[in-house]
């Protein structure tokens, strides 16, 4: 079978990662052009990924390659999700999408129906679903080794907070909508459950340009699972001494932890005592999930099998952070 030829959409920070996968690690696939606005940007792609056309935006991508494209991976603005996919689906593009899939329900579910009318397949980014401790994780609580789960507990934190033009809620849908999210659909996926009541505390005790938008910059997160489970999820975007991202759960036979704060398996122990290195980024953490999810969207794409992830499971997730979003302003809890 002849490979995907796939265009991606935004050559930021995750749409490079996208694009040197598609380029180098991914079987069946041909990264055929990206999207970027910014010439460092299309500098940086043609660097890793060798002579790659790059267009100003998708209407000139598409203008000058619909007929050469199978796919596309729109990494974009979050605000621009539901409208890219509806652009790219409406011309037959099976379209992997970064997360959140939108900043509301009905843009999810308009972005979830353009693609079911066009027949075009729709997979979610949902990178900690192809990590193997997580997998390895979600085999063993399916088994039953944790026996009945009663809580999922979680730590998300970046070690600095994004510029304010992306912290703005308007841009991004905030800080549980954006950075918790990994979060909070590993808790549906881990528990396998619904969440069905959230509520968050949260502020802007740390960076003044997250809270020159009207965001916070910490939140804790209590959710109530539809079986009785619970949930506590911690989310910062200030964890200056890694990128720190643990989940345990917990059931009544015992529990599984999935998390690493080193980046290499060695201590240097000196006068000064005990040091070690730290993940400080999530490609570094989730490489191999980062190109995993990419094969297995390649692959359903020239099977003509479902996504492991689809947009029905992205509006899910959009939902739970919204409630809690919306917990966080009004300080009570919200039913999902």
């Amino acid at each position: 079978m002849s490979d995907i030829r796939i265009a991606v959409v935004g050559a930021g920070r995750i749409g490079l990662v996208h694009a040197e996968n598609l380029a180098h690690r991914v079987r069946g696939a041909q990264l055929a052009a990206v999207t970027t606005s910014r010439p460092e940007r299309a500098a940086a792609v043609g660097a890793c990924c060798g002579d790659v056309p790059a267009y100003p935006d998708l209407d000139a991508l598409l203008a000058a390659e619909r007929d050469n494209l199978d796919a596309v991976v729109i990494a974009s603005s979050t605000s621009a999700h539901a409208d890219n996919v509806e652009q790219c689906a409406a011309i037959g593009l099976h379209i992997f999408c970064e997360k959140p899939l939108a900043l509301s329900l009905a843009d999810c579910d308009r972005a979830i129906a353009a693609a079911d009318r066009a027949g075009a397949k729709l997979m979610l980014g949902h990178v900690r679903r192809f990590d193997a401790g997580h997998v390895e994780a979600r085999r063993l609580i399916a088994a039953g080794a944790i026996g009945q789960v009663i809580a999922f507990r979680a730590i998300s934190g970046d070690t600095d907070p994004p510029p304010a033009s992306f912290a703005d809620p308007a841009v991004s849908g905030g800080l549980i909508l954006d950075a918790m999210y990994h979060d909070l659909y590993l808790a549906r996926w881990l528990v396998a459950d619904e969440v069905v009541r959230a509520y968050a505390e949260g502020g802007a005790l740390v960076d003044a340009g997250v809270r020159s938008v009207g965001d916070v910059d910490n939140a804790i997160v209590s959710l109530r699972f539809a079986g009785g489970a619970m949930g506590s999820l911690f989310v910062s975007r200030t964890t200056r001494y890694a990128h720190d991202l643990r989940v345990e759960v917990i059931g009544d036979e015992g529990a599984v932890h999935i998390g690493r704060l080193a980046q290499t398996p060695v201590v240097l122990l000196d006068r000064q005592g005990l040091h070690r290195d730290t993940v400080r980024t999530a490609t570094q953490r989730f490489g191999d999930a980062f190109a995993a999810e990419l094969q297995a969207f390649v692959d359903c794409v020239r099977q003509d099998t479902a996504p492991p992830v689809t947009g029905l499971d992205g509006r899910a997730v959009t939902a739970i952070g919204l409630a809690a979003t919306r917990s966080l302003h009004e300080k009570s809890p919200v039913q999902v």
